[in-house]
């Protein structure tokens, strides 16, 4: 192994052991919200500063759809973070990606 491979070898280590844990993800966008009511003089109707909320759902695409799950408030910070992880989780992998090709273009260029 020539000291180019060793060195991204050791920079994909790196991204390994920064990787979220695997039961801590979800898929999708995590969303805040302000509503308005079905009461017609409600003060939310003239203004967005007086609109309902926060309301919190997580939105993601299945089966060519859009789907979207209510989260309750005393589990927004937990499920904000299962989202943060999972685009953590893609990143590492298309940095992974990005080294395997640095480390099999050093192979290439090698003469035998």
């Amino acid at each position: 192994m020539t000291g180019k491979t060793e060195k991204l070898n050791k920079e994909k280590q790196k991204v390994i052991d920064g990787l979220p844990p695997l039961d801590k993800l979800m898929r999708g966008t995590f969303i805040e919200s302000y509503l308005k009511c079905i009461r017609t003089g409600c003060k939310c109707h003239k203004a967005k500063k007086h609109r309902h909320g926060p309301y919190y759902r997580v939105s993601y695409g299945k089966g060519g759809r859009m789907h979207h799950i209510y989260v309750p408030v005393k589990m927004k910070d937990e499920v904000k973070w299962w989202t943060e992880n999972y685009n953590k989780l893609w990143e590492a992998i298309e940095k992974i990606s990005a080294l395997n090709v640095k480390i099999l273009r050093l192979h290439n260029g090698r003469k035998k």
